[in-house]
């Protein structure tokens, strides 16, 4: 971990240089895990109409762009007389 980020030492109770067990490992990781749904929170109606235009727009963008690929394709194609 960088030195920029200050303050996550506090946060374990446990030394750097020793090596954890794997039941030490996953008390940390539950730790951590309680520690941010206790930050987290839940999204709002905005946020989740941003995320669907988002989505919607890479689909709709995903679906042109194959759909004129595939044009490209066929025009090529029937001009070369391949199929």
């Amino acid at each position: 971990m960088s030195d920029n980020y200050p303050g996550y030492d506090k946060y374990t109770k446990y030394d750097k240089g020793k090596k954890l067990s794997f039941y030490e490992r996953m008390g940390v990781f539950f730790q951590n895990a309680r520690r941010i749904m206790k930050i987290a929170n839940k999204p709002g109606r905005k946020d989740y109409l941003l995320v669907f235009k988002i989505c919607a727009i890479g689909i709709l963008v995903l679906g042109v762009l194959s759909y004129v690929i595939q044009l490209i394709w066929t025009l090529v194609n029937d001009f070369l007389g391949i199929r």
